[in-house]
């Protein structure tokens, strides 16, 4: 049974990830491991940097409902991308990543007027992840503990390992530790498309979304895309028809 808007909510708020299932269409998934194979030439790390500068398939997954839905009731409606990556490591390859956060320690005491800008990433997984793949994992409920994960990949106690199918979306905070094992499987891929989210009044890294597509796309694409690709500082208004506009992509 699929849980509610809020349910989703509920359920990140108290773990620090949700898994949203077949956010993608089957039909698509196949689209875009074509187009990651396609951007991938030439390329000897498992990152494939500013996709969406890559390919025209990569921009309306900005905007993908099943997930853009639930992050604005995460984080409200001024969104913008702090990234926008695919990974694609090969079978048998790929080093395993140790636990690591995707932002920082928040100060305990916390000051009196702090605010709380965060991270929430999104990964889009292209094949189901098994044993063997290298799943993704987590410790629930870390990105409450303000404080660095241990280095390195040893157990700790809680983890899980977060297995999905493909199409498949996993959201996680910016401070949950996490870490990804190798891909030991012997014949197939394991293949990813990252979009990490952040508030629109943070200052974006100046060297991405800095291609000729993303331009176009934020001097006259629909509202959202340009807002999801750093066009406004978080204090502006959302159109009357932006919601219209997204039905349309």
């Amino acid at each position: 049974m699929s849980l509610t808007l809020q349910e989703q909510v509920e359920q990140f708020k108290r773990d620090g990830f949700l898994v949203i299932k077949q956010a993608l269409s089957p039909e698509r998934v196949s689209h875009l491991i074509d187009k990651v194979i396609e951007i991938s030439q030439g390329f000897t790390t498992r990152e494939i940097p500013d996709i969406i500068d890559r390919d025209e398939a990569f921009a309306p997954i900005l905007v993908n409902p099943p997930v853009f839905n639930v992050m604005r009731a995460l984080m409200g409606p001024r969104l913008q991308m702090e990234s926008v990556n695919a990974t694609r490591v090969k079978p048998g390859q790929g080093m395993p990543v140790g636990w690591h956060m995707d932002s920082h320690v928040y100060p305990d005491p916390l000051p009196p007027y702090w605010y709380f800008p965060i991270s929430i990433n999104c990964a889009y997984y292209l094949d189901d992840i098994t044993p063997e793949k290298g799943p993704l994992v987590v410790v629930p409920g870390s990105h409450l503990f303000g404080k660095n994960p241990p280095e390195g990949l040893d157990e700790i106690e809680g983890q899980i390992d977060v297995f999905v199918e493909a199409g498949d979306a996993v959201i996680f905070h910016g401070a949950l530790w996490h870490a990804a094992k190798p891909n030991v499987h012997p014949t197939e891929e394991r293949r990813a498309l990252y979009y990490n989210h952040l508030q629109s009044f943070c200052k974006q890294r100046v060297d991405n979304f800095a291609g000729e597509r993303c331009r176009l796309l934020r001097e006259s694409g629909p509202f959202y895309i340009q807002q999801m690709l750093g066009k406004f500082d978080g204090w502006h208004e959302i159109p009357a028809d932006a919601e219209e506009q997204l039905a349309n992509i």
